[in-house]
């Protein structure tokens, strides 16, 4: 008898409710899903947009203070000042504030400067979105992705630090990524050259390269899927061309930023940036200082569980690896999921550019954590070793991370569209990951984390110590540490639970709603509308952690007003006392930590100051030279360097140095043996490297008005003439002019910081030349008689590249209007882009 097979009845999904929201006109949709973004960030920074308070961080503070100087000039003599007299004996201007010379459409922010940050937000949101869009998401999976990547924790943190920069260049980066899609999967390269021209060109305007560097390894992984494509398609030579015009169109915006780019590429090696003025080895950062700030292994969970490692140092909760933390990079709980969602469901090839850019971007952000791996890179990449701080590599982690849980959020709509069969085994490894994540989070909080921070015993023992003048080995004081750190102990085991609960919470939501979705018991509109407003939950109040009181002021009060709250008694003294002078004399504040403060600078000129790239010369002489010799500090040094003046908490009875004021708000010493602007040194030595220039200037008694050193192996003839005089006739940000009398040839000394570009030395009209003298400051020749010298700083990079700036952007604004114009007249269909 013949063997029967049982029929097998088709694989049907259940009928699905009929979608109210593909009802709905394509334009409505749109407006829906933008004016639900725009409204989103008022429920985060309601209190700065709509008025009442501002945020003024103490980066913006510093920022302000240091900026004193050139914003004095640039209204007084009504164009950019090119140098900072103010911090650090003077450094180049456009490392602190520089007005560019093109306008453009980012001039935006300054109009809406009082409702920051909400102008960079929108900008971001509606980039994200229409970025998403393009890569043929849904709306609402679009509105997803803009949510996630504008309010990941790590927005308000650097918002309420003040780092506006950063803020603005992170707006612009989804912009990159439409433009890239415009010129690679558009029939219209012109138009598609022009815009993503133009947004590479306000990326860079944002002025943070950091960023704009970072975001370039996702760009890298993106041209080598689609060189793979082409490839596999045979379109190689079609792909080769649209290549060139990524390049080209980004070529055109690097010239279109070449103004403030230029004098940035020219500074870079004189800068800590561009390493050791005395290390030829180092080219760039020290490795230690750039690997500061690196995250660590277990820390890549704060991704998903915020608080378990104790979310910031502000309220002493914190007890990862770093040495302080605002905050961390919150993904949002139910992301995570949607990210594994797409991995295991999305067919798109693009998924694996942005995963490969999340974990390589997650691997350098480790640091120091990942040395081997990070030191290559470090050693080897072009412009990595010009970066510090590691951990803000995981701007790039959450970015990939959430266009990942876009592409989660729209396999709902695809498999929708497609009627494809639904079953709950789709969402089994999603799911069992995330939850297993969880409960093992869970398990580990509540019995192996430890919640100690390395060293944090033996800092608090020193601290409490100190407070009560005994030894930190007593008993007493350890016993005190231990009751303070046991109830810190409870204080993180309790945020960590808690927040891993949350997460399991959230998380549990999701796997109901997308578990509901493909049972067909809810459309999935319905499921993406809930999963945004929980997402939107989720991240604001995670994010408003992360937001201090400190952070804010009233709106009434602008930077000025704050920064004169600061004034003192010995500020106005001082300030008097330098109004008698021909030219200000510098400041030495030793008690207000001279070197990473900057608030005096705001007051008058400083060998102090704060900014993350001095020039290196400064900072080898910081390391090398300030410090040292009698009283513990290099008083021939202070000489030369112009210090007239220092602040102090007490008076230590310095050799040559007068208490001239004391009130209860400080003390003033006045330095008698302070040397001029122009000062002629008895004697003139040669040094044959910085090193050599270094090591005189730190010998302990280092007398600059009896013995210079200059940079030079053949030396002119210098005699002592004593009875030369010189006046200072002018003293500002791009010149500085004095009279002389010498009876004998000789090197002359200006105080002011040596810098090889720009400065440009006349003696009586004839150019000569600059030499670095002491290692720190700038020495010419001059043969005897009368003079008239000027020294002029005027850059060809200012010059030259404002007048390249104003070229090239013409360009690119001309080649959107050519493009449009072209799409207009010569209408073609758009070539197919991707489906995710």
């Amino acid at each position: 008898m013949a063997s029967r097979k049982k029929s097998r009845k088709p694989d049907r999904s259940p009928s699905r409710p009929l979608s109210v929201w593909d009802n709905l006109p394509v334009k409505y949709q749109h407006l829906i899903c933008l004016g639900f973004l725009l409204i989103l960030p008022l429920f985060q920074y309601g209190d700065v947009i709509l008025g009442g308070e501002r945020f003024f961080s103490p980066d913006i503070v510093q920022w302000r203070a240091s900026a004193e100087s050139i914003i004095d000039h640039r209204e007084e003599f009504g164009e950019e000042a090119l140098w900072s007299e103010n911090m650090f004996s003077g450094m180049p201007a456009f490392i602190v504030s520089y007005k560019r010379a093109v306008p453009h459409v980012d001039e935006i922010f300054t109009w809406l400067a009082p409702i920051f940050p909400a102008a960079a937000l929108w900008v971001m949101l509606i980039g994200v979105y229409l970025f998403l869009l393009r890569l043929k998401l849904h709306p609402l999976a679009a509105t997803i992705g803009a949510l996630l990547i504008a309010f990941t924790t790590y927005m308000p943190i650097i918002v309420g630090a003040g780092h506006n920069a950063k803020v603005y260049a992170l707006a612009f980066i989804p912009w990159m990524f439409y433009g890239y899609l415009m010129l690679t999967r558009s029939t219209k390269p012109l138009l598609g050259l022009g815009i993503f021209a133009l947004a590479a060109t306000l990326e860079l305007r944002a002025g943070h390269p950091q960023v704009t560097y970072f975001f370039m390894y996702v760009f890298a992984f993106w041209w080598l899927y689609d060189t793979w494509q082409a490839h596999k398609e045979q379109q190689l030579p079609s792909w080769l061309k649209k290549t060139g015009f990524v390049v080209a169109a980004g070529l055109l915006a690097l010239a279109a930023n070449i103004q403030p780019y230029w004098s940035i590429y020219e500074y870079s090696p004189y800068s800590i940036r561009g390493g050791s003025a005395v290390e030829a080895s180092q080219s760039g950062l020290d490795l230690d200082y750039a690997m500061a700030w690196s995250h660590g292994w277990f820390e890549l969970t704060t991704l998903a569980v915020p608080g378990i490692q104790g979310g910031s140092s502000g309220d002493n909760l914190y007890w990862g690896p770093k040495t302080m933390t605002s905050g961390p990079h919150y993904l949002g709980a139910i992301a995570i999921l949607l990210i594994l969602v797409a991995l295991f469901n999305v067919k798109s090839g693009l998924k694996w550019v942005f995963l490969s850019g999340a974990i390589l971007s997650m691997l350098f952000a480790l640091g120091e954590n990942f040395l081997a791996f990070n030191k290559l890179f470090f050693d080897f990449m072009p412009l990595f070793d010009k970066f510090r701080a590691p951990e803000k590599w995981l701007m790039v982690t959450t970015f990939s991370f959430n266009v990942l849980a876009a592409m989660g959020a729209n396999w709902l709509f695809t498999s929708e569209k497609d009627n494809a069969p639904s079953s709950l085994r789709k969402i089994d490894w999603p799911a069992g990951i995330a939850v297993g994540l969880g409960v093992l989070l869970l398990v580990l909080a509540a019995s192996s984390l430890s919640y100690d921070k390395p060293g944090e015993s033996r800092q608090l023992a020193q601290q409490v110590a100190q407070q009560n003048q005994v030894s930190a080995d007593d008993p007493r004081v350890m016993e005190v540490v231990n009751n303070f750190l046991a109830e810190i102990r409870e204080e993180r085991s309790s945020l960590a639970q808690s927040d891993i609960l949350r997460y399991l919470f959230f998380v549990g939501i999701g796997i109901i709603l997308i578990g509901a979705f493909l049972l067909a018991k809810i459309p999935a509109f319905a499921a993406a509308i809930v999963i945004i407003l929980l997402l939107s939950f989720d991240l604001i109040s995670v994010g408003n952690r992360y937001i201090p009181d400190s952070s804010k002021i009233d709106s009434s009060i602008n930077q000025t007003d704050f920064m004169e709250r600061q004034r003192s008694g010995y500020h106005n003294f001082i300030q008097q006392e330098m109004s008698g002078f021909d030219y200000p004399y510098r400041v030495f504040p030793i008690d207000q930590n001279p070197f990473n403060n900057a608030i005096p600078s705001y007051f008058y000129p400083s060998v102090g100051g704060y900014t993350g790239a001095k020039m290196s010369r400064y900072q080898d002489a910081i390391d090398n030279a300030f410090f040292g010799g009698p009283g513990g500090l290099n008083f021939g040094l202070l000489d030369m360097l112009n210090v007239r003046y220092m602040t102090v908490a007490q008076d230590y009875g310095l050799p040559g140095y007068n208490v001239v004021y004391q009130q209860g708000d400080g003390i003033v010493l006045e330095n008698s043996n302070v040397l001029p602007k122009v000062f002629f040194p008895e004697r003139v030595s040669s040094a044959s490297n910085p090193r050599e220039a270094l090591e005189f200037i730190s010998a302990g008694r280092f007398d600059p008005a009896s013995g210079s050193v200059l940079e030079k192996t053949d030396l002119l003839e210098h005699n002592r003439d004593l009875g030369a005089r010189a006046r200072v006739t002018t003293y500002n940000a791009r010149e500085i002019s004095f009279e002389v009398t010498k009876s004998e040839p000789g090197y002359v000394a200006i105080s002011e910081m040596y810098y090889p570009i720009g400065w440009t030395a006349t003696v009586n009209g004839e150019e000569t030349d600059i030499f670095a003298m002491n290692f720190l400051l700038r020495g010419i020749h001059l043969p005897a008689g009368d003079h008239e010298v000027t020294l002029e700083f005027a850059p060809a990079s200012h010059t030259i590249g404002s007048a390249l700036s104003w070229l090239f952007n013409l360009m690119i604004l001309g080649l959107i209007g050519f493009g449009f114009y072209q799409s207009r007249t010569q209408p073609k269909p758009e070539s197919h882009t991707e489906s995710v």
